[in-house]
């Protein structure tokens, strides 16, 4: 969500929490009977009530079309297009393909994998946990040389970038990976 989404989403909310406040008191017996008649006078007989509900509504149907719009275009695959047809390859497929790299390294307790697509090319993020000892600069660049030119080579997928996060490397449990 941009900026002017947010705040357009913010000023929503806040008329539609003063309009909720105004409702609920209204019909209150303490409020005298010149406020409440004042009160009732502008939310049902004035120009500026029509104005601020169609603002309320031109709102809350944006916002309706941004959210069923947004969830049409988020994909979780990348596609290729071909002569014979669309290739859709499922990020878990990236994932997979990134971790069976991994497992060779043996410096690795633990690591875990992210993909994000960006105009067709995928950017991977490695969150590992590396055993006490490791040479962590080597070991990141040997991951991501082995994630970028397996994945390229296997689902000709460009790889923007690999970023290697290293989470802990005092973790002398089990190794996981996954």
């Amino acid at each position: 969500m941009n900026i002017l989404d947010r705040l357009l989403l913010l000023v929503l909310s806040m008329l539609v929490a003063i309009f909720s406040f105004l409702f609920i008191f209204l019909p209150l017996p303490f409020l005298s009977s010149q406020y409440s008649e004042m009160l009732r006078r502008f939310i049902f007989e004035s120009n500026g009530m029509i104005l601020i509900s169609l603002i309320l509504l031109l709102l809350s149907l944006r916002f309706i079309f941004k959210i069923t719009s947004s969830s049409t275009n988020s994909y979780d695959y990348v596609s290729k297009e071909t002569e014979m047809g669309e290739i859709r390859i499922s990020f878990n497929t990236i994932k997979t393909i990134a971790l069976s790299n991994i497992r060779n390294i043996g410096s690795i307790k633990e690591a875990k994998i992210q993909v994000s697509n960006e105009g067709g090319e995928v950017s991977i993020v490695v969150t590992a946990s590396f055993a006490i000892g490791a040479v962590i600069p080597e070991i990141s660049k040997e991951i991501q040389r082995n994630i970028k030119e397996t994945i390229e080579r296997t689902a000709e997928i460009n790889v923007k970038e690999v970023v290697v996060f290293v989470d802990d490397t005092n973790n002398s449990g089990k190794r996981r990976v996954g």
